[in-house]
């Protein structure tokens, strides 16, 4: 009987030890389970992207440079030259207005040096000095009353002299003259031409090609031509280089000679 409660002491022993690692291993596999639950759990409450936090991000951004408004230039300002070669004004031309007083002036020129002779309506005579720059004369001027001035006189057109002048009795005076001395075509058409002249007085001579000469005169801008039984008018278009008649034709500059 001792024998067998020894045995049955052991048997028990032994029982007890496997219940007790049993127990033991269950224990670890529970604890090891909450773990892992709980590892994959706070996993899951991660935010995407890896980032914990779920205030927005500052961001900075840049501020486009502030525009350079484009530099302000000055206007052109466009000046007529009066450089270049020296145009011609040699002839007789007519003080077709303005305050000179009614004359006609004779010019020769050398190149850019101009000398001038003056011949008044009234009798009286004068000369003129100057220097030609491009399409501008300027000039000094004298009389036989004693009056003298300075000026200048710029070439618009090619019959059209005009611009101010100046002494100790008048500051701002004007000064205008036209060509009208010179070879005209009837119509714009060279086998017909007139040759026409004129003096100081403005009484004016006209020359046809076949020899017949028509007289008229001078007054102011515009040439009159009379014949026995009418006077016709005639206007200078000084852009067109021509003559405008009141009977409906016209005459076209051919030029000096």
């Amino acid at each position: 009987m001792r024998d067998g409660i020894v045995i049955e002491t052991a048997s028990m022993i032994q029982s007890r030890a496997v219940t007790y690692i049993e127990k033991s291993f269950f224990r670890l596999l529970s604890a090891t389970a909450l773990m892992i639950l709980a590892f994959a759990a706070h996993a899951a409450a991660q935010p995407s992207g890896g980032k914990t936090s779920d205030t927005k991000p500052t961001t900075t951004t840049k501020s486009p440079p502030p525009k350079t408004p484009p530099a302000k230039t000055a206007p052109k300002v466009t000046t007529k030259s009066t450089s270049g070669p020296p145009a011609s004004i040699d002839g007789k031309w007519w003080t077709s207005g303005n305050d000179f007083g009614t004359s006609e002036v004779v010019f020769t020129q050398n190149a850019s040096s101009v000398s001038g002779v003056i011949h008044y309506a009234d009798g009286r005579t004068g000369s003129l000095n100057g220097t030609m720059s491009g399409k501008r004369l300027q000039h000094t001027w004298t009389n036989s009353s004693g009056e003298s001035g300075a000026g200048w006189l710029e070439l618009s057109w090619n019959n059209f002299l005009g611009g101010p002048w100046h002494n100790q009795r008048v500051r701002d005076g004007s000064w205008t003259l036209m060509r009208i001395e010179g070879k005209w075509c009837f119509g714009g058409s060279r086998s017909r031409i007139r040759t026409v002249t004129h003096n100081a007085r403005g009484e004016v001579l006209s020359i046809t090609e076949d020899g017949t000469r028509d007289s008229g005169r001078l007054d102011g801008p515009w040439i009159f031509l009379d014949d026995e039984t009418a006077s016709i008018k005639g206007e200078m278009d000084f852009r067109a280089n021509r003559v405008n008649w009141s009977s409906g034709f016209f005459w076209t500059w051919c030029g000096r000679n």
